[in-house]
């Protein structure tokens, strides 16, 4: 439902941080709220009272509220935000007087002014915390205090009742709503930066740090799970990143991570450790398999060239194999076992692989 939404979501949108743009998205969803439930209380209004007085006076706050779209597409999106908390409450407290008793609405006051406030600003804006909070218990308590002209429109008590108690209903409503979507973006949110944290931004695949985390796990969960590493690295990319530039570079970066997870099994895992080097972890079945999958990566990358603007090249690459069976593995141990594989292969021309067996391993087999 909400995705249909979306073009009003992002009006505003630009590059800004993550809580930036939960903020900005969090804004249009709530003036769509206030637009709609506006036009729908101004509609209650007619049917019920049979005067268009108050209900052309309440439909005009829904065109006052329109007006923060046209804040935030013009990038004043921090003006917006105000602009919209201050409309909310004049409309509250102006209907009071036009159309309610002075005491009618309050608890619809402190029903949704705590969610404005949560919603749209930020937890270090102390300003709006507790500035705009103050002002909304000032607006309360003039209308308990304040003598109250006679409405214009007279009302019945089964009337006042049951307009009042729709308005509180659809209100109960529209921020279940809201809250459903602001958890839904909260959650984005922390998904997005859980993996910018585990994730290397420019090829998409892990991080060295959370490769090693995983890899150490993977060690001290049992002695008798097979693992298996490839340290791969692409023979002379830097004088390719050199003579094509840093943006064709990283292109290419990128074109190799894709090839290399489409080569390797579903369970692997990649990451990108150094400019032009990936490491891979395979587990159980797969280790014993490791030069098969080796040779797989060896060969899609020597035989789908990278295409660019201007040409075309094809990399091989030089891949150390180091396949531990049992025994206590040590995660920086294999890494390094991998690596100096990987360099004999270097040393040997490049172009080929290098597969040993661990030393851990090896040295229980003696």
């Amino acid at each position: 439902m909400l995705a249909s939404f979306n073009p009003i979501l992002s009006i505003g949108l630009s590059e800004h941080n993550q809580l930036m743009r939960h903020q900005i998205r969090m804004t249009n969803l709530l003036t769509v709220i206030c637009v709609v439930g506006t036009i729908i209380f101004s509609t209650m209004y007619w049917l019920a009272f049979q005067t268009p007085i108050a209900a052309w006076h309440n439909v005009s706050y829904a065109f006052l509220y329109a007006a923060t779209w046209l804040l935030m597409w013009s990038g004043r999106w921090y003006i917006a935000r105000y602009y919209l908390f201050f409309m909310f409450f004049a409309q509250q407290f102006i209907m009071s007087y036009w159309v309610f008793a002075a005491q009618s609405q309050n608890e619809l006051l402190l029903l949704v002014s705590p969610t404005i406030v949560l919603l749209l600003f930020d937890p270090n804006e102390r300003l709006a915390r507790y500035g705009l909070s103050l002002t909304a218990i000032g607006l309360m308590f003039s209308i308990q205090v304040l003598p109250t002209p006679d409405p214009l429109v007279n009302l019945s008590t089964l009337n006042s009742k049951t307009i009042y108690l729709s308005v509180v209903l659809i209100f109960i409503a529209l921020s279940v709503i809201l809250m459903d979507f602001y958890l839904h973006d909260l959650y984005t949110l922390n998904r997005q930066a859980r993996q910018y944290i585990q994730r290397e931004p420019l090829a998409q695949t892990w991080n060295a740090t959370q490769f090693y985390r995983r890899l150490s796990t993977e060690c001290q969960s049992s002695t008798d799970k097979p693992i298996a590493i490839l340290c791969i690295n692409i023979d002379n990319f830097q004088h390719f990143n050199t003579q094509h530039g840093h943006s064709i570079g990283d292109q290419s970066l990128q074109f190799l991570a894709g090839l290399l997870h489409r080569h390797l099994p579903r369970d692997a895992l990649l990451s990108r450790t150094h400019a032009d080097q990936f490491l891979v972890m395979l587990k159980e079945n797969d280790c014993a398999d490791a030069p098969k999958w080796a040779v797989k990566c060896y060969h899609a990358i020597a035989e789908t060239p990278f295409t660019f603007h201007g040409g075309a090249h094809a990399f091989t690459a030089s891949i150390g194999i180091v396949q531990h069976f049992s025994g206590n593995g040590k995660a920086i141990e294999l890494i390094d076992q991998a690596c100096q594989a990987m360099t004999e292969a270097k040393q040997a021309g490049g172009n080929q692989c290098v597969c040993q067996l661990s030393q851990m391993t090896a040295s229980q087999a003696v």
